[in-house]
């Protein structure tokens, strides 16, 4: 893996940070992800939720916050093969919170992956000073979208309506 690039490693996983550069070789599919990564290619690319217009909107952040390197995609390495992407919904808002996200491809599934990329992001998420609270949301039929909150101590806060996707649950983890 580059130098360069923003990494984030724990025991299983390691997260690493989306550029520019790596949102675009993203577009050109899973092999050119990898191999912009320095790791194996996926068994199959995108996960679910990470699409064209995901990935515009994760350049634009990155043109908007350039002093918030992290602020948005991180790709999930796991045993060396890039295995799906989470991250944050930008920068902490005026209330210190921040927005985080999951997905893994489906044959990663079941591994521990996200509760370990989802920890990674609380963690790296309370190293500023700025937050105070971590959200997630999620959909009522993702159940192990909802336990991997709760391995990550997430309370379920709440839901409110979303004129697309339905009733959202909203779930929130506070600094201890």
């Amino acid at each position: 893996m580059a130098a360069s690039l923003l990494i984030e490693q724990g025991p299983v996983v390691s997260l690493i940070a989306a550029t520019r550069a790596l949102l675009d070789a993203e577009e050109e599919g899973g092999a050119s992800i990898a191999a912009g990564l320095g790791v194996a290619a996926p068994v199959d690319w995108p996960p679910e939720h990470n699409d064209p217009a995901t990935r515009e909107w994760m350049r634009e952040l990155l043109e908007d916050y350039p002093g918030e390197p992290g602020c948005g995609t991180w790709y999930i390495v796991a045993q060396n093969r890039l295995v799906g992407v989470c991250g944050f919904k930008g920068p902490p808002n005026a209330d210190g919170e921040v927005v985080i996200g999951y997905s893994v491809l489906e044959a990663e599934q079941r591994k521990g992956v996200a509760v370990e990329a989802a920890r990674m992001l609380v963690a790296l998420a309370f190293r500023d000073p700025r937050v105070n609270v971590v959200v997630a949301e999620t959909l009522p039929v993702l159940v192990a979208s909802q336990k991997v909150l709760a391995r990550n101590g997430f309370t379920h806060v709440g839901g409110y309506l979303d004129s697309v996707e339905g009733q959202i649950m909203r779930f929130e983890t506070r600094r201890g």
